[in-house]
């Protein structure tokens, strides 16, 4: 480890260069609270006179792109939530697109106290607020980990016409909260306590310390981790009318909307139950989003296509070049 010392003062560590890269855009306000960030194809030239710069500025849009990519991490996560953030960016800006990084209030651990109905609202208003001031017209959204449940929710329950600028989303490790949680001890007790509170209307207390590794609501702790809960998309002990119910309304919005939907799970994601079957549980959640055969002409494209990355690990940071298959996956959309 290489150690700095000044001026006679203890010898510290010197921080790492930023593992997930140095992003160049602009920050700005989409909500009275909220924020997000959106990156600019180039650095700003520094070394030109303040005079010659062209700065950001809401009101222009000649300076930015109409399409739009949004990144959605999974729990705790905020800006540059994976490790392929900047592949994903760079893949962006060679085909004419921006990236978007939120800020909602369930980033970092604010998802304890929130839902996925108050995360499809605030994206609901990133996405107006892009296309009234930034210039957007067409949206990708690539989620992952709960940021596939929080995809599939919006693809449900966001404004129809946001639903119909959105032309690619994306699912990176769409895998269940719950079934890894049931292997855990004391899972049907802190369950059970969590129902307690619920159903004596006292849903938004916090659970016991050491009923999760953050602060947590019983709402939302329910809705994490309990059998056909808000967030319960992706189990594999579904059935698959179960699975249909949660997930066909996919294929109905991608033949509506034009909408083209990627799926991708890693072989060795290391937040799912080594029973689960991952091969046959990603064919079946496509199998289900693509449930849409009774209502259009057999001649219409699929929406939903899988993409099996089989050394991959949950974010996509230990398997070679995993991340350059998903991110040139997403491109090629």
């Amino acid at each position: 480890m290489v150690i700095a010392s000044h001026n006679n003062s203890p010898s510290i560590p010197i921080p790492p260069v930023s593992p997930y890269g140095t992003f160049h855009g602009s920050l700005f306000q989409y909500s009275s609270s909220l924020i997000a960030f959106e990156s600019s194809p180039s650095p700003p030239l520094l070394s030109s006179p303040l005079s010659t710069l062209k700065l950001d500025n809401d009101n222009d849009d000649s300076v930015r792109r109409s399409k739009k990519c949004i990144l959605l991490g999974g729990l705790s996560d905020g800006l540059i939530p994976t490790p392929y953030t900047q592949l994903l960016e760079r893949a962006c800006h060679e085909v004419g697109w921006d990236l978007v990084q939120p800020l909602t209030s369930s980033s970092y651990t604010g998802f304890g106290h929130g839902s996925l109905t108050r995360d499809t609202f605030e994206l609901n208003a990133l996405m107006e607020y892009l296309t009234h001031h930034r210039n957007a017209d067409i949206f990708a959204i690539v989620g992952h980990s709960t940021g596939c449940q929080n995809s599939i929710h919006f693809l449900k329950h966001g404004h129809p016409h946001l639903l119909q600028k959105t032309k690619v989303v994306a699912l990176q490790a769409p895998v269940s909260d719950r079934e890894g949680a049931m292997l855990e001890p004391g899972y049907k007790e802190n369950i059970k306590q969590a129902q307690m509170l619920v159903e004596s209307g006292k849903a938004e207390e916090m659970m016991p310390r050491d009923a999760f590794w953050a602060p947590i609501t019983a709402q939302r702790f329910i809705s994490l981790q309990d059998t056909n809960g808000d967030d319960d998309f992706f189990s594999s002990d579904s059935t698959d009318e179960q699975m249909i119910d949660r997930l066909s309304h996919v294929g109905r919005v991608g033949q509506q909307s034009g909408l083209q939907l990627i799926a991708a799970f890693s072989g060795k994601d290391e937040y799912v139950p080594d029973h689960v079957d991952k091969e046959q549980l990603l064919e079946r959640m496509c199998q289900a989003m693509n449930n849409n055969n009774h209502d259009i002409d057999e001649n219409n494209k699929t929406v939903a296509s899988k993409l099996m990355l089989h050394n991959g690990n949950h974010n996509l940071s230990k398997g070679e070049n995993d991340a350059h298959i998903f991110v040139k996956a997403v491109k090629k959309n």
